[in-house]
């Protein structure tokens, strides 16, 4: 099955430069505000952001290899959860 997902997974319609500048977006507004103490928002945008330009790095890569979609939506996974689990964020 991990084999077959690279297979599966289409580009994203529209321009590739306005969802990478959206993902680099949601990445500065997300670690400007966890300056500014907004921690939950901060994971989640970051997550958002990271896992977004994950997966156009992927689809624009000429060898896709599974790993290299898995490793970074892992780990923009754990930060969204670890962003809901915090006890007393902001």
């Amino acid at each position: 099955m991990l084999a077959t997902l690279g297979n599966k997974l289409r580009p994203l319609k529209g321009s590739q430069s306005l969802w990478r500048s959206l993902a680099i977006a949601l990445v500065v507004i997300g670690v400007t505000l966890g300056i500014f103490s907004a921690v939950r928002t901060c994971s989640i945008l970051v997550a958002l952001g990271g896992g977004l330009y994950a997966y156009i790095a992927y689809t624009n890569s000429v060898t896709r290899r599974t790993i290299e979609l898995l490793i970074p939506t892992g780990v923009t996974l754990l930060l969204f959860i670890v962003s809901l689990t915090l006890p007393h964020a902001k």
